[in-house]
């Protein structure tokens, strides 16, 4: 008689030998993949940032042509008051209000003082005249599309205006941020980038500190002014205690360990267009500089991006 065949009911399972093993093998592919993400991911921002320098490139170039001159970007305006070169950068793509740039703005911001006369060039959207509001934004002209722009007010990304006592921005000044989405809106909550720095270059001068000296800023002979937005480094960090201020006037410090008097230094070694063999000239010297703080959102460390090289 044929025995029968018996059944069996156990099932097949890891040992625990197995399990360590492929949770070993996971874990190492993990390590080697979060690595070679994170440099993907910085890689695009970086790109997109770049991309973003030649779309303001653009609309500078535009601004030019019609002003034969770039926009100027000294730290005060003409009436001496706090508005440094990115605040200016973003009035002549977008106007001081977002609005459109003015064309007989001379970079001043006591166009928003009221009483409004007919001379204001930036009126509040109570202007009291209809009819000169309308014929005042006709006269505008936009160079960047404000769908394409990132532009916020200092008082969206800063908790203090002022970068030395007795010295303030006006808070609802607007500026152009970067793509490196580092702040959060002090409004929404919604994460947006630093501001972008804009030097423009003055074709008067021809200097800029050889390497190893200590550049002499205040003589005023350089090609570009480092003192240009340096009001508006001396915030600080947004996300950070006050007394986290990189290159500020305050002598702090940023988390890599840059101080003030590094921050100078730092700027035109980085300007210094190396192709040139007296090592004397910028990059760009008859145009502008565009700075971006980079992926760690401080100005004047390794990852900084400028409008010129790789």
């Amino acid at each position: 008689m044929k025995q029968i065949a018996r059944k069996s009911y156990k099932r097949p399972a890891f040992t625990i030998v197995e399990l360590l093993t492929v949770m070993s093998i996971i874990i190492v592919l993990i390590g080697l993949l979060v690595p070679a993400l994170n440099r993907v991911r910085r890689y695009a921002k970086l790109v997109k940032q770049k991309a973003q320098f030649h779309s303001i490139g653009v609309a500078l170039d535009l601004f030019n042509a019609e002003y034969d001159g770039y926009p100027d970007s000294n730290g005060i305006d003409e009436a001496g008051l706090p508005y440094c070169g990115a605040m200016k950068l973003c009035e002549a793509m977008v106007g001081q209000d977002l609005k459109g740039f003015h064309p007989n703005s001379r970079f001043n911001r006591a166009g928003f003082s009221l009483p409004a006369g007919p001379a204001t060039l930036y009126p509040p959207t109570n202007w009291p005249n209809p009819a000169a509001y309308i014929d005042n934004l006709r006269a505008r002209k936009m160079y960047l599309q404000l769908e394409n722009v990132n532009a916020f007010s200092l008082d969206r990304i800063y908790q203090s205006y002022c970068y030395r006592p007795g010295q303030c921005y006006d808070p609802n000044t607007f500026v152009l941020c970067d793509v490196y989405a580092r702040v959060n809106n002090k409004e929404t909550g919604k994460k947006i980038g630093m501001p972008i720095l804009y030097y423009r270059a003055d074709t008067t001068k021809t200097g800029h500190p050889l390497p190893g000296l200590v550049p002499q800023v205040s003589l005023g002979t350089y090609i570009y002014d480092v003192r240009d937005n340096q009001g508006l480094i001396d915030l600080g960090l947004p996300w950070a205690p006050t007394y986290m201020q990189p290159m500020g006037s305050t002598g702090g410090t940023t988390s890599s360990g840059m101080t003030v008097l590094d921050w100078p230094r730092l700027f035109y070694d980085k300007t210094r267009n190396l192709r040139i063999p007296s090592a004397d000239r910028p990059f760009r010297e008859d145009s502008y500089i565009l700075l971006s703080a980079g992926f760690d959102g401080e100005y004047g460390t390794a990852d900084d991006v400028y409008n010129f090289g790789e």
